[in-house]
Protein backbone atom coordinates (compact mmCIF):
# COMPACT_ATOMS: atom_id res chain seq x y z
CA UNK A 1 0.00 0.00 0.00
CA UNK A 2 1.04 3.59 -0.42
CA UNK A 3 1.24 6.40 2.22
CA UNK A 4 -1.94 7.48 0.66
CA UNK A 5 -3.93 4.55 1.06
CA UNK A 6 -2.61 4.49 4.71
CA UNK A 7 -3.56 7.97 5.37
CA UNK A 8 -7.15 7.48 4.16
CA UNK A 9 -7.41 4.22 6.14
CA UNK A 10 -6.45 6.19 9.45
CA UNK A 11 -8.77 9.09 8.14
CA UNK A 12 -11.62 6.91 7.51
CA UNK A 13 -10.95 4.73 11.07
CA UNK A 14 -10.77 8.01 12.88
CA UNK A 15 -12.83 10.20 11.32
CA UNK A 16 -16.17 8.89 9.39
CA UNK A 17 -18.14 6.95 12.47
CA UNK A 18 -20.96 6.10 10.26
CA UNK A 19 -22.10 5.07 6.65
CA UNK A 20 -26.09 5.81 6.65
CA UNK A 21 -26.91 9.04 5.19
CA UNK A 22 -30.07 10.72 6.69
CA UNK A 23 -32.34 10.04 4.54
CA UNK A 24 -31.57 5.85 4.31
CA UNK A 25 -32.30 6.38 7.99
CA UNK A 26 -35.20 7.95 7.38
CA UNK A 27 -36.55 5.01 4.94
CA UNK A 28 -35.59 2.04 7.78
CA UNK A 29 -37.28 4.22 10.28
CA UNK A 30 -39.87 4.42 8.38
CA UNK A 31 -40.37 0.72 7.35
CA UNK A 32 -39.71 -0.27 11.26
CA UNK A 33 -42.21 2.00 12.27
CA UNK A 34 -45.11 0.13 9.78
CA UNK A 35 -43.66 -3.13 11.62
CA UNK A 36 -43.16 -2.00 15.56
CA UNK A 37 -45.07 0.33 17.87
CA UNK A 38 -44.02 1.61 20.69
CA UNK A 39 -46.61 2.41 23.94
CA UNK A 40 -47.48 5.65 25.06
CA UNK A 41 -45.56 7.52 21.95
CA UNK A 42 -47.08 8.72 18.81
CA UNK A 43 -46.51 8.15 15.14
CA UNK A 44 -43.80 10.94 14.56
CA UNK A 45 -42.43 10.40 18.17
CA UNK A 46 -41.82 6.70 17.38
CA UNK A 47 -39.93 7.52 13.80
CA UNK A 48 -38.04 9.44 15.93
CA UNK A 49 -37.13 7.40 18.41
CA UNK A 50 -36.60 4.60 15.96
CA UNK A 51 -34.00 6.90 13.34
CA UNK A 52 -32.35 7.42 16.65
CA UNK A 53 -31.73 3.72 17.07
CA UNK A 54 -30.93 2.54 13.27
CA UNK A 55 -28.04 5.64 13.96
CA UNK A 56 -26.92 3.55 16.76
CA UNK A 57 -26.78 0.31 14.80
CA UNK A 58 -25.85 2.19 12.03
CA UNK A 59 -22.45 3.23 14.09
CA UNK A 60 -21.76 -0.21 15.69
CA UNK A 61 -21.99 -1.84 12.31
CA UNK A 62 -19.35 0.56 11.27
CA UNK A 63 -16.75 -0.08 13.70
CA UNK A 64 -17.17 -4.19 12.73
CA UNK A 65 -17.58 -3.81 9.11
CA UNK A 66 -14.63 -2.54 6.57
CA UNK A 67 -16.18 -0.01 4.50
CA UNK A 68 -15.41 -1.62 1.82
CA UNK A 69 -18.41 -4.45 2.30
CA UNK A 70 -20.31 -1.48 4.08
CA UNK A 71 -20.26 1.05 1.06
CA UNK A 72 -21.66 -1.35 -1.11
CA UNK A 73 -24.95 -0.01 0.02
CA UNK A 74 -24.57 2.71 -1.93
CA UNK A 75 -23.30 0.82 -5.04
CA UNK A 76 -25.62 -1.24 -7.03
CA UNK A 77 -23.15 -2.29 -10.04
CA UNK A 78 -21.23 -4.30 -7.16
CA UNK A 79 -22.25 -6.47 -4.28
CA UNK A 80 -22.89 -9.42 -2.70
CA UNK A 81 -25.85 -12.27 -3.61
CA UNK A 82 -28.74 -12.96 -2.10
CA UNK A 83 -27.46 -15.75 -0.23
CA UNK A 84 -24.50 -14.25 0.84
CA UNK A 85 -26.17 -11.12 2.46
CA UNK A 86 -28.39 -13.70 4.36
CA UNK A 87 -25.50 -15.31 5.78
CA UNK A 88 -24.13 -11.75 6.23
CA UNK A 89 -27.02 -10.79 8.21
CA UNK A 90 -27.05 -14.18 10.15
CA UNK A 91 -23.99 -13.98 10.95
CA UNK A 92 -23.98 -10.25 11.95
CA UNK A 93 -27.65 -10.29 13.96
CA UNK A 94 -26.13 -11.68 17.10
CA UNK A 95 -23.03 -9.32 17.06
CA UNK A 96 -24.99 -5.96 16.97
CA UNK A 97 -27.75 -7.90 19.52
CA UNK A 98 -25.01 -8.18 22.13
CA UNK A 99 -23.79 -4.73 21.29
CA UNK A 100 -26.74 -2.58 21.94
CA UNK A 101 -29.30 -3.31 24.65
CA UNK A 102 -32.91 -0.95 23.94
CA UNK A 103 -34.00 -0.93 27.97
CA UNK A 104 -37.22 0.99 26.66
CA UNK A 105 -38.01 -2.61 24.17
CA UNK A 106 -38.48 -5.97 25.45
CA UNK A 107 -35.69 -8.70 23.89
CA UNK A 108 -38.30 -9.53 21.45
CA UNK A 109 -39.00 -6.52 19.81
CA UNK A 110 -35.36 -5.32 20.43
CA UNK A 111 -34.28 -8.59 18.50
CA UNK A 112 -37.17 -7.81 15.48
CA UNK A 113 -36.15 -4.12 15.43
CA UNK A 114 -32.37 -5.15 14.88
CA UNK A 115 -33.12 -8.08 12.21
CA UNK A 116 -35.67 -5.32 10.51
CA UNK A 117 -32.40 -2.59 9.96
CA UNK A 118 -29.91 -5.44 9.49
CA UNK A 119 -32.37 -7.34 6.84
CA UNK A 120 -32.57 -3.56 5.05
CA UNK A 121 -29.06 -2.88 5.24
CA UNK A 122 -27.98 -5.85 4.10
CA UNK A 123 -30.44 -6.46 0.97
CA UNK A 124 -29.17 -3.11 -0.27
CA UNK A 125 -25.66 -4.94 -0.22
CA UNK A 126 -26.85 -7.17 -3.21
CA UNK A 127 -25.85 -6.71 -6.49
CA UNK A 128 -28.48 -4.49 -8.59
CA UNK A 129 -29.82 -3.26 -4.92
CA UNK A 130 -29.71 -0.26 -3.13
CA UNK A 131 -31.07 1.44 0.26
CA UNK A 132 -34.06 3.61 -0.42
CA UNK A 133 -34.36 7.01 0.83
CA UNK A 134 -36.69 8.81 1.80
CA UNK A 135 -37.04 12.49 1.87
CA UNK A 136 -36.19 14.29 4.86
CA UNK A 137 -38.51 16.62 5.38
CA UNK A 138 -37.33 20.21 6.54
Amino acid sequence: MTKDHLTGITNDMDQQTEMLTDAEINALAQKVNKKINLPFLSEEKELIVFAKLIKWIDRELYKILPNEYYDLIHDASDGLTSQEATDFEIRLTPLINNTINIPILSEKLEAKLISLVLSGIMGAMVKGSKLDEAVVPS
